[in-house]
């Protein structure tokens, strides 16, 4: 998403999607190679391709935390421009080809059905990045799912918006009768039906994951989610009527516009649902929120940590004061959130602090230059600030961004990609 905090380490970053391009840098890193020369020529060489960023070729000027400029070499390109296909069909479907029990998914085979996703939440790399979502032939996905299955036994279906693949109910049968289990990322709840759900049963599934991201309503429009409490609730009626007893949420801490309430708000639509669950276990994934180059939410400060920890007590409190059993919370420590803060959106003197982290550990490395990760990490930036990632062109427009970064301070939504026929982002 964000080179630079590695821009001293690495010489060439490749930037942008993997198909076509792979093919035609390493035609030119091979021909180069073979003519021999310095270094520095091969790397002046493969700056012709345009997905290509090469950061010794470019020199930043800083003004404290803030980049000033940014001034590329004589002969570099002004602009990186992200490699991007917007037609998938002739290239293969991505799937694991090497499968280990060291593996985060040790027991699937993954297969991508689609790439990208059109709706719009504003904390999301993904969403936006992207964009426009692009969903695979189904014959093509059909075919690479029942090798995956023929590996493993299980296969996991992967993309930014899975539950919104056309045929993924086709998709799910087929896998069913290659005889393997299926397992697919987070569900979109306005997505789910009783037909959908008792193939997720028989297809082995045994926890449904969905993501409110937000226990209020006006937390969610402020996001983009676009799901009010009679979606949530209806939801989980019918995942308890198709025989589920396992549902994981996913919720953010610590969003911009959020208050204390908000925070309980997390805590209250859990217990609510849990008492519409009678029995069985739900796990809630509470984890503070980090601010993502190319989103709207880019020009956000990260909350204050002690801001955090008290909405996370809060949370907790009042989900022990409830007496619900079979809840469990789950979260990540905010100190290691801060770190990613402050990686995620830094220029490239965050290498130094990389470097000392993987020799000293990074506790010891962030208090050697405290002062300079908070004032990065807690600043809220300007609307015309340069950003170290303003080089690297994904497509969307960053006006596009700022609007929709004003519309989330008001809570307004914004309706999903009409693909190839709006040309509001910037993208088609």
């Amino acid at each position: 998403i964000n080179p630079e905090p590695l821009s001293e380490i690495a010489d060439i970053f490749l930037i942008g999607e993997g198909e076509g391009a792979l093919g035609e840098f390493f035609a030119l890193y091979r021909r180069i190679h073979e003519s021999g020369g310095p270094k520095e020529d091969a790397l002046r060489g493969l700056d012709s391709i345009p997905s290509v960023y090469v950061p010794s070729l470019y020199e930043f000027i800083y003004d404290g935390v803030k980049v000033r400029e940014i001034r590329p070499a004589k002969g570099a390109k002004e602009r990186i421009l992200a490699s991007k296909n917007r037609d998938l069909g002739p290239f293969p479907i991505p799937r694991s080809f090497i499968t280990t029990p060291l593996s985060e998914f040790n027991g699937a085979s993954l297969v991508e059905i689609e790439r990208g996703c059109g709706r719009g939440c504003r904390f999301c790399a993904a969403g936006f990045l992207y964009l426009p979502p692009r969903m695979r032939p189904f014959e093509d996905v059909k075919d690479a799912l029942k090798k995956s299955i023929g590996m493993t036994g299980k296969a996991g279906l992967v993309g930014a918006a899975v539950s919104e693949y056309p045929r993924i109910k086709d998709l799910m049968e087929a896998g069913m009768e290659a005889g393997g289990e299926l397992t697919l990322s987070s569900l979109r709840l306005d997505t789910l039906d009783a037909g959908f759900l008792g193939l997720l049963r028989k297809g082995g599934y045994k926890t449904v994951t969905l993501a409110p991201e937000a226990g209020s309503h006006r937390m969610r429009d402020i996001v983009n989610k676009g799901i009010n409490e009679e979606e949530i609730f209806s939801s989980v009626a019918l995942i308890t009527e198709a025989g589920f007893n396992k549902i994981k949420l996913y919720f953010i801490v610590g969003l911009p516009w959020e208050t204390d309430e908000d925070a309980a708000a997390i805590a209250d639509i859990s217990i609510r649902i849990k008492e519409m669950m009678r029995k069985g276990e739900l796990t809630l994934s509470v984890n503070p929120f980090i601010p993502k180059p190319f989103t709207p939410f880019e020009w956000c400060a990260f909350t204050r940590r002690e801001v955090i920890e008290e909405r996370l007590s809060l949370i907790r409190d009042r989900l022990v004061r409830s007496r619900e059993r079979g809840i469990r919370l789950d979260t990540m420590p905010v100190s290691e959130a801060f770190v990613q803060a402050f990686i995620s959106r830094s220029d490239r003197r965050a290498g130094a602090f990389i470097n000392e982290a993987s020799s000293m550990g990074w506790r010891r490395a962030a208090r050697k230059i405290g002062p300079f990760i908070e004032g990065s990490v807690y600043r809220e930036r300007d609307r015309d600030e340069l950003f170290p990632w303003d080089l690297i062109d994904h497509g969307v427009k960053k006006d596009y961004l700022w609007k929709e970064y004003q519309r989330g301070s008001r809570a307004l939504l914004t309706p999903p990609c009409d693909v190839g026929r709006c040309s509001r982002c910037g993208v088609c």
